[in-house]
């Protein structure tokens, strides 16, 4: 499957105005129709408070929302969390207040709450009110369509819920497909092909005790292939959310059913693990199989981060910030004397 190259929306986005997309997106010979709108960008900030030395293992910056300081988005260089000026190669925390962000892939841009980024680039995705927004930290112009769950796959390949199916646009199309063009791509044919079906979702869940039909709430991709999906049932014992990993349409591993709405998923930068919240509280963390993953007793976790290699997790609590061995059987755990809301390892 070939990726969808970084330059080229980026390209569309910047000489997009109000547009619609060529040809229909969806079946049925509906239009889905894609606008383009301004925002602005978060520029660059500095912060200056100087802590103790973590161990020589660790690399890049920890990022962090300062509860000290109302929030605002601060960073740590790792391994000795000095930050009086961040390495010129990791650049400064963009400019933000906010207790819950999520930061691009190379911490240069930031959005309060939830946003999906890109592995190959700055492309972010968002999601509001059953329509998604997707743009790129360098440009002003943005896509807007409907649509839910926006997410990227670790080639950069965008995709999204849409009718209860996963979908994902592609220049990899078969013959007799339904194409389309953005404005500013140089006419590249692109399709939507649906990359996992109701149909899919049913046979996954077959031990559901709902009878009626699966409703898909999120995604993560965690392979090109391997995906999480978040799934809601009325069963006869109540409303639950079911947790599964999906790999090219067969399931992996157990489904993990939990009574209640409102869970949200989280994938660590390889795609080896994953995790699920309830609010601010974390509920689950499991590996790229769905398996149990070593955890150390730290009651009330409001946040998770991995390092970029994933050997290292850093977690944030009421009142402090713990970094230990990822999934090790007797992990050493670190306290550091900061105190943040929300947390990302770059």
């Amino acid at each position: 499957m070939r990726r969808w190259p970084t330059w080229l929306l980026v390209g569309a986005l910047v000489a997009l105005g109000s547009v619609a997309v060529a040809d229909a997106l969806r079946g049925g010979g509906e239009r889905e129709v894609v606008s383009s709108n301004p925002r602005p960008r978060p520029p660059p900030a500095v912060t200056t408070v100087p802590l103790e030395p973590a161990p020589p293992a660790m690399s890049g910056a920890l990022y962090y929302s300062d509860v000290s300081d109302e929030c605002r988005l601060s960073g740590l260089t790792l391994p000795d969390l000095r930050n009086p000026a961040f390495d010129p190669s990791t650049g400064a925390p963009p400019k933000l207040r906010s207790c819950r962000f999520s930061l691009s892939r190379d911490g240069q841009a930031a959005f309060p709450d939830d946003a999906e980024w890109s592995p190959q680039g700055g492309m972010y995705a968002l999601e509001d009110d059953n329509m998604i927004e997707l743009g790129s930290s360098a440009s002003q112009q943005a896509l807007h369509f409907p649509g839910n769950a926006p997410a990227f796959k670790p080639d950069g390949t965008f995709t999204y819920v849409r009718e209860n199916k996963v979908v994902e646009w592609t220049t990899s199309c078969p013959r007799g497909s339904r194409l389309f063009t953005l404005p500013g791509d140089n006419a590249t044919a692109r399709c939507r092909q649906v990359v996992l079906s109701p149909g899919d979702l049913r046979r996954a869940h077959i031990s559901a005790e709902g009878s009626g039909p699966l409703v898909l709430k999120d995604v993560e991709w965690l392979s090109d292939t391997r995906l999480i999906t978040l799934v809601g049932d009325a069963g006869v014992s109540g409303y639950r959310e079911h947790l599964s990993v999906i790999d090219d349409r067969q399931l992996i591993g157990p489904v993990i059913s939990e009574f209640g709405e409102g869970l949200r998923l989280e994938a660590s930068p390889r795609g080896s693990f994953f995790t699920a919240w309830y609010g601010d509280s974390l509920v689950i963390i499991r590996d790229q199989n769905g398996d149990l993953v070593t955890f150390p007793t730290i009651p009330r976790v409001r946040a998770l981060t991995w390092s970029p290699d994933e050997r290292w997790t850093a977690v944030a609590t009421e009142h402090s910030v713990f970094v230990f061995r990822t999934n090790a059987s007797e992990p050493s755990v670190r306290r550091l004397p900061i105190v943040a809301y929300d947390l990302a390892w770059r």
